[in-house]
C-alpha cells in the first residue's frame, strides 16, 4: 500500500496516525514473481501544461507535482527533463538549456521518468512566446492514447482556423514499442503561433502468463483478429486480451488481400478482405505415455488409451539434464533416453526455432474456383492459394507442387507446407486441456462431411460407421452443399447451429483450425526415405531435395519399409504413440487401431508420403489421429504453416 501525501501540505501533518478499511472481494493465485506493470503517471501543477507568454515575460520552472508508479516511489531528482524549441522558420526541433522569452517561439519540456520494468511515464508542458494574440488550436481525438504494440493508429490531428497554416512534427510507429509525442503548430498571418501535443504510448502487446514466453509473433503480413461464433472477424488491439489457451481461445490472425488496406481496432474486417486465416501453435512440451513401440502388432483395440495430454507451454528444450525430462530424439524410431512420463519438447518446434508456428486455419483453397473439379489443378502456383471456410479446397496436386506453392506463398515469414511432426503438434494441443478435453474427457472432433470439398463444414451427426466404397448411408452420411446447410453439415457461417459446425474445430470454438478431420486427405511432409515408388515431382523442381540439408527442417525422415512399421515413429507425430496396431474387431482389414478407431497405415517404400486426417467419406476411420501412406501423385489436398 502507498499514501500520497499533498506536495503541499503544511508541517501539522507530522506525527499524525492514518487508518483505512481494506475490504477483499476476490482472490487470485498469483506467481511468486508476479508484479504490477504499469506505466508511471506524472501530473504537472494544475493549469500549467500549456503556458501562452508574451516576449520578455517572466517564466518560472515548475516542474513535476507528482509521480504515482506501482513498483517505486520516485523523487524529483529521478525526472529527466528536456526541453526543444521550435522558431517557424523550419519543421525541425532544436534541443535547448531553457526556456527564452526574449525570443518568439514554441517550446517543449518534457518530463519523464523510467521505472524498474523499462515502462516511461511521460508528460509535455508547451510554453509559447508571442509578441502578439495567439491563434487558437483545438486537438481533435485524445491527448493522450495507449496502443498495443502493432495496433492500428490514426493520426486525427488538430483544428484551426482555415487561414492559418498547420505544422505537424512527430510520427507514430506502432511496430516499435515506446512513447511517441506528436506535436501541433499553428501559425497566423501575424506569425504569432500557438501548440498542443499529443502523447502516444505503444505497449508490449498482451501475453498470456500461462504460454511462459511463447507468445504469438507478429508482422506486417499478419493482422491479430477475434472471430465471433457467426464468423465475424474484426481486428483486434494487442492491448488487450484477444487470445486466451487457458479458456481455450486460440490466437487468430490474417493475411489480407490487400497488404495496404487498414483496419481500425475493433473494427470489421470483410470477409472478402481476407485472402487467409492463420492460428498460432505455442511451443510446447508434452508427457509421454507411450513410446510407439509396435511392429506389426496384432492387438485388441484399447477403448480407454484416448485421454487429455498434458502439456506445458514455455521457449526452453527439454534435457536429459533435467530431472522429470528427456531430450527430443527427433529421429524415426528413436527413443534416446525418453522414459513414460518424461516431459519432452515436441519437435514440430525445433527445426525453425522461434517461439511456435501458425498454421492455416482450414485446407488450402484455390482461389476463383466455383467447382470443386476447378480446384483440383496440379500447379505451383502460390498466388492461387487462399485459406478460407466456405471455398473450394485445393486437391488433385503432387507433392512436389504443393510444397512449392507453399513454399514461395510468404517467404520472408518461412512458410512451408506443412510436416507430419507439425500435424501431431496441432493434434496433441487439441488433445489437452487447452483444446477439447475438460476433466481428461476427451472426444474426438467432428469431420467434415461436405462432398464437394468445401471448407469449414461440421457433420450434422457424429459418424459411427466406416468407409463403404464411397456410399452415403445411415451412420455415414456426407453431403453436397454450397453456400449453405444441408441436411446432413452445417457451413462455418451457419446462422442456425453454430454449436455443430464448432465441434469440427480443435477448440470447440471459432478460435481453432478446422478440416483436420475429413474433407480432403491432406498430403504432409512426412517421407519414407529410400522410396522405390515416388510420384511427387518433387525431385524433378528440386532435385537435391532429399541429399542437401538445406531442406532437411522442411520434411520429416523416416526409415520404414513396410506400413506396419509403426515403431519407426517419430516422437510426437501423431503416429505409433497412438497405438496398439493391428486388425480390427471387425475382422475387416481397414486398420481402424488408432484413437477413436482412426485408421492407422504407415508410410513404406511403395507409398512413401504420410496423408492426415481422412476424407468426407471416411466416417470413424477419420480424425486428427488418422494417418495413412500414399505414392504423392495429384489425388490429396494441403496445409500451410508460417514461421516467422
Amino acid at each position: 500500500m502507498k499514501l500520497w501525501i499533498d506536495i503541499n501540505a503544511g508541517n501539522e501533518i507530522q506525527g499524525k496516525t492514518f487508518s483505512a478499511q481494506i475490504v477483499v472481494d476476490s482472490i487470485q493465485e498469483l506467481a511468486d514473481n508476479y508484479q504490477v506493470d504499469t506505466r508511471p503517471i506524472l501530473t504537472l501543477k494544475e493549469g500549467t501544461s500549456n503556458m501562452n507568454l508574451k516576449v520578455n515575460d517572466s517564466y518560472e520552472e515548475l516542474g513535476v507535482e507528482r509521480i504515482e508508479d506501482d513498483q517505486e516511489i520516485f523523487t524529483s531528482s529521478d525526472v529527466v527533463t528536456t526541453i526543444e524549441y521550435f522558431d517557424g522558420t523550419n519543421e525541425e526541433l532544436q534541443t535547448v538549456d531553457k526556456v527564452d522569452t526574449t525570443q518568439t517561439g514554441v517550446y517543449y519540456i518534457t518530463y519523464q521518468v523510467t521505472d524498474r520494468s523499462e515502462n516511461i511515464g511521460q508528460v509535455v508542458r508547451v510554453v509559447t512566446v508571442n509578441s502578439g494574440t495567439p491563434p487558437s488550436i483545438t486537438l481533435v481525438g485524445d491527448a493522450t492514447i495507449t496502443l498495443g504494440q502493432r495496433d492500428y493508429y490514426k493520426e486525427q490531428g488538430a483544428t484551426i482556423d482555415d487561414v492559418n497554416q498547420l505544422i505537424t512534427i512527430g510520427e507514430v510507429k506502432t511496430k516499435v514499442i515506446g512513447t511517441y509525442t506528436v506535436r501541433y503548430i499553428v501559425i497566423d498571418q501575424n506569425n504569432q503561433m500557438n501548440s498542443i501535443t499529443r502523447t502516444v504510448y505503444v505497449e508490449k502487446p498482451y501475453q498470456e502468463e500461462l504460454l511462459s514466453g511463447a507468445y504469438p509473433e507478429l508482422t506486417d503480413n499478419l493482422i491479430p483478429v477475434t472471430i465471433e461464433e457467426n464468423g465475424t472477424v474484426k481486428r483486434a488491439s494487442t492491448l488487450s486480451t484477444w487470445y486466451s489457451y487457458q479458456e481455450k481461445e486460440w490466437a487468430n490472425v490474417v493475411v489480407l488481400k490487400d497488404e495496404n488496406e487498414e483496419y481500425e481496432n475493433n473494427e470489421v474486417i470483410p470477409e472478402n478482405a481476407i485472402e487467409s486465416y492463420f492460428v498460432w501453435i505455442p511451443k510446447y512440451k508434452y508427457q509421454l505415455w507411450d513410446l510407439g513401440k509396435y511392429d506389426n502388432v496384432l492387438a485388441e483395440l484399447d477403448e480407454t488409451k484416448p485421454h487429455a495430454i498434458s502439456i506445458r507451454f514455455g521457449l526452453d528444450n527439454t534435457s536429459d539434464s533435467n530431472s522429470g525430462e528427456c531430450t527430443t530424439p527427433g529421429v524415426a524410431g528413436e527413443t534416446g533416453s525418453c522414459k513414460i512420463n518424461d516431459y519432452m519438447t515436441h519437435p514440430a518446434f525445433l527445426a525453425f526455432g522461434g517461439k511456435g508456428f501458425w498454421v492455416g486455419k482450414f485446407e488450402t483453397g484455390y482461389e476463383g474456383a466455383t467447382t470443386p473439379q476447378e480446384a483440383k489443378i496440379n500447379q505451383a502456383n502460390s498466388e492461387k492459394i487462399i485459406i478460407k471456410p466456405n471455398v473450394y479446397s485445393w486437391g488433385g496436386i503432387t507433392v512436389g507442387n504443393a510444397f512449392q506453392a507453399s513454399y514461395n506463398y510468404l517467404r520472408d515469414l518461412e512458410s512451408h507446407m506443412m510436416k507430419n511432426t507439425e500435424w501431431g503438434a496441432v493434434a496433441y494441443l487439441s488433445h489437452s486441456q487447452y483444446g477439447t478435453c475438460t476433466d481428461n474427457q476427451c472426444n474426438e472432433i467432428r469431420k467434415n462431411n461436405n462432398l464437394a470439398n468445401i471448407t469449414g463444414y461440421a457433420a450434422t451427426e457424429e459418424s459411427t460407421k466406416w468407409y463403404n466404397s464411397g456410399v452415403d448411408m445411415e451412420g455415414n452420411h456426407v453431403e453436397n452443399t454450397t453456400q449453405q446447410d444441408g441436411t446432413y453439415t452445417i457451413g462455418y457461417f451457419s446462422s442456425q447451429n453454430q454449436t455443430t459446425n464448432q465441434l469440427a474445430s480443435t477448440t470447440g470454438n471459432k478460435t481453432g483450425v478446422y478440416d483436420m478431420r475429413g474433407g480432403y486427405w491432406e498430403y504432409v511432409m512426412g517421407y519414407a526415405i529410400g522410396a522405390t515408388n515416388d510420384e511427387s515431382e518433387i525431385l524433378s523442381i528440386y532435385p537435391d531435395f532429399l541429399i542437401d540439408e538445406k531442406w532437411n527442417k522442411y520434411y520429416d525422415r523416416y526409415t520404414s519399409q513396410s506400413n506396419t512399421q509403426y515403431s519407426n515413429r517419430i516422437l510426437g507425430d501423431a503416429t505409433g504413440e497412438m497405438g496398439p496396431f493391428g486388425i480390427e474387431r471387425d475382422n475387416k482389414n481397414r486398420n481402424k487401431s488408432s484413437w477413436y478407431r482412426d485408421y492407422a497405415d504407415f508410410v513404406s517404400l511403395v507409398e512413401p508420403w504420410f496423408i492426415r486426417g481422412g476424407s468426407c467419406y471416411h466416417g470413424v476411420e477419420s480424425g486428427l489421429f488418422t494417418l495413412d501412406s500414399y505414392v504423392g501423385n495429384v489425388y490429396n489436398g494441403f496445409r500451410l504453416v508460417l514461421t516467422p
